[in-house]
């Protein structure tokens, strides 16, 4: 039923205990798929001991080429009915696939299923929930109706680990998208629009590390601050043009959806230090 994608890389320190508390599910129909992403600190011989160990750990070494490739080659090694994607320095809790698996048949078989977030190690002044959404539990939705519910400031939903996908939904979009960062941003909205029967559940079933030193969007350096910014941009437009390329979005959709979009992109520009404000003013067309 279930394909648990894990892209890894140089995770030697936290991925034992994200694979076990995926394999501690009280719901056992599932493969775990691991895209070892080059990683050069040990954690390969860790996987491997997994995969030796377990038949539904199923380990994929590759070269080094970024987590928006490593969760392609996840979907397309994939083999179970639903997708959900956990980071390798995240945990899953132990009944969230039963919930999951409940939901799908209660709901005859949803396109996506958006459950809830625990944050760790997050920082004190932020908004613990931003991550959860709580109205309209239970209930099939369009995946438009509800990306225009989930649209609300200070609140986040563009990422891969707060749902679970049917696997068919990602033939809805192309993978052309070329990003070490942001993908989510370009792709999830994408997913949701194109989808007929999406539904959010009240289970708490995902661990989500907050401010983990060794994460892309946590270096610092003003050279990995440009790059991101410039992944921001592409994931941007990217996710504008293939928007309006959906066959079951209005004119209306879409111009809420441009706004909603510009305004995250003024979001992105006005966290900028000054020094990269000027220098990638053009950049972001503002």
């Amino acid at each position: 039923m279930f394909s648990v994608i894990v892209p890894c890389f140089n995770s030697k320190n936290s991925i034992r205990k994200c694979i076990d508390s995926i394999l501690a599910q009280t719901y056992n129909d599932f493969e775990i798929i691991i895209i070892d992403d080059g990683s050069t600190d040990g954690t390969s011989t860790i996987l491997d001991d997994y995969s030796s160990k377990y038949s539904c750990v199923k380990v994929y070494h590759f070269s080094n080429a970024g987590v928006s490739y490593s969760r392609r080659r996840g979907i397309t090694l994939a083999t179970g009915n639903y997708l959900i994607f956990v980071d390798s320095d995240d945990t899953i809790n132990k009944d969230l696939l039963q919930e999951l698996d409940s939901t799908i048949k209660k709901q005859s078989f949803p396109d996506i299923i958006r459950y809830q977030a625990n944050l760790v190690n997050d920082d004190k002044h932020k908004n613990h929930q931003r991550y959860n959404f709580n109205g309209n539990l239970n209930t099939i939705s369009t995946g438009m109706d509800f990306l225009k519910q989930w649209s609300i400031t200070g609140k986040k939903y563009a990422v891969y680990w707060l749902f679970a996908f049917k696997k068919t939904v990602f033939s809805n979009v192309l993978f052309t998208v070329n990003l070490r960062c942001y993908e989510d941003v370009a792709l999830i909205p994408v997913l949701i629009a194109s989808s007929n029967k999406v539904v959010t559940i009240d289970y708490v079933g995902y661990n989500y590390t907050c401010n983990n030193l060794n994460s892309l969007t946590n270096i610092r350096s003003l050279d990995a601050e440009r790059a991101r910014a410039l992944d921001f941009v592409e994931a941007y437009k990217y996710a504008i043009e293939n928007f309006s390329k959906l066959s079951n979005v209005s004119k209306l959709d879409i111009a809420f959806f441009y706004a909603d979009y510009a305004k995250r992109l003024r979001g992105k520009f006005e966290s900028l230090p000054t020094t990269l404000k000027v220098e990638l003013a053009d950049k972001f067309q503002l």
